[in-house]
């Protein structure tokens, strides 16, 4: 007679494996080109012709002076009326030293009066008009103009997603052990279900 029954439960579990894969987003898209463009430009510069006259010259003749050249020629004058006074006072005294020899002051006094002045003789106006003259002028300038593109590249993105790996354990493994026999009573009669035998005589 059997008295045990044992049942043995395996182990089960349920494997979930995804692998690792790469997401590209945006990989549709295309490049974006935007142009600048500058149109062509013709730039002229024009220079009218120029007559120039100088009299100055002519005006300076007639003691029509600038600033500078008045100064200048005040000065001028200055120091020569003081060059001319110096020699007028030293040739008086050279007559006056020789009185010894009959020169009088009053023959000095005559001969001063009746000294004649130097005369130039000057045509006037003696000086021209300068003339200069400058010719037109023009000058070109011209831009051919230029295009520019931007290219705008849209770069994809990348998106890792790594495997993962997952195990899940659904049932432990154990065993099952059944008793299948009864009890036995020492003495018998400790059984609950115990029926004493009656004999009959």
């Amino acid at each position: 007679m059997q008295l045990l029954s044992i049942h043995t439960i395996p182990l089960r579990y349920e494997i979930h494996c995804e692998p690792a894969r790469l997401e590209m987003k945006d990989a549709s898209a295309q490049p974006v080109a935007s142009a600048k463009t500058q149109s062509p430009k013709l730039t002229q510069h024009l220079a009218q012709s120029q007559i120039q006259m100088d009299g100055y010259e002519m005006r300076k003749a007639f003691g029509l002076l600038n600033n500078t050249d008045f100064a200048k020629s005040r000065a001028d004058d200055g120091v020569q009326n003081i060059q001319d006074v110096t020699q007028n006072n030293v040739d008086v005294g050279k007559q006056l030293s020789h009185i010894e020899k009959g020169v009088t002051i009053s023959d000095i006094v005559k001969q001063k009066a009746l000294q004649q002045p130097t005369y130039v003789t000057v045509f006037l106006p003696n000086g021209g008009t300068k003339i200069s003259w400058t010719p037109a002028q023009a000058e070109n300038q011209y831009d051919a103009g230029s295009t520019s593109y931007d290219w705008e590249t849209n770069r994809p993105e990348y998106t890792y997603i790594p495997g993962s790996f997952s195990m899940k354990i659904t049932q432990w493994p154990r065993v099952e052990i059944e008793y299948l026999g009864g009890f036995s009573y020492v003495p018998p009669s400790a059984n609950p279900d115990y029926e004493e035998e009656i004999t009959a005589e």
